[in-house]
């Protein structure tokens, strides 16, 4: 059996250097139920039910992953499934293989064409952003279609009322 030589000694062979910090992985044989917050990106290939909140990090549901529960993320992109309401800071991406039932909201949501959704979009500029200006104004708001023909960006801006 190999032996390990001490982390300090040799940063070459430490057994973390091939793991990423900053990034908890939930694997695909892994079912967990309860309540997920802390300071790290998270990727989930199993299967969690609950509320997560991470207002300050990045949420990846990997294809065949489950996530059943409310979730308050910066950005997130769907792979897999999710059942809950989502409330984005940043963005919400669902790809062609993704499945979402629940309402989203968020400054940016891009759903892509082969996609299963089955809720409600709101699009909001983050609170911390808006000025009373434009609290008064009509707010104009781009959706991005993407085509899977030739995966060209179709742009078309819609007033909020």
């Amino acid at each position: 059996m190999p032996k390990l030589k001490p982390e300090g000694k040799n940063k070459k062979n430490s057994p973390r250097e091939g793991i990423p910090r900053r990034i908890a992985r939930l694997g695909p044989s892994i079912f967990l139920e309860g309540e997920l917050s802390g300071e790290e990106d998270v990727v989930i290939e199993g299967q969690y039910k609950g509320k997560i909140d991470l207002v300050d990090n990045n949420i990846l549901v990997e294809r065949g992953a489950r996530v059943k529960g409310n979730i308050r993320v910066k950005n997130i992109t769907i792979n897999g499934a999710v059942d809950g309401n989502i409330d984005a800071s940043g963005k919400i991406f669902i790809s062609e293989e993704g499945q979402m039932k629940g309402d989203l909201k968020a400054p940016k949501i891009m759903i892509m064409e082969g996609a299963r959704f089955k809720g409600s979009v709101r699009i909001e500029k983050d609170l911390k952003e808006i000025s009373a200006e434009e609290e008064e104004e009509k707010e104009k708001v781009d959706i991005i279609f993407i085509k899977e023909e030739d995966k060209a960006k179709e742009k078309k801006t819609f007033e909020l009322v």
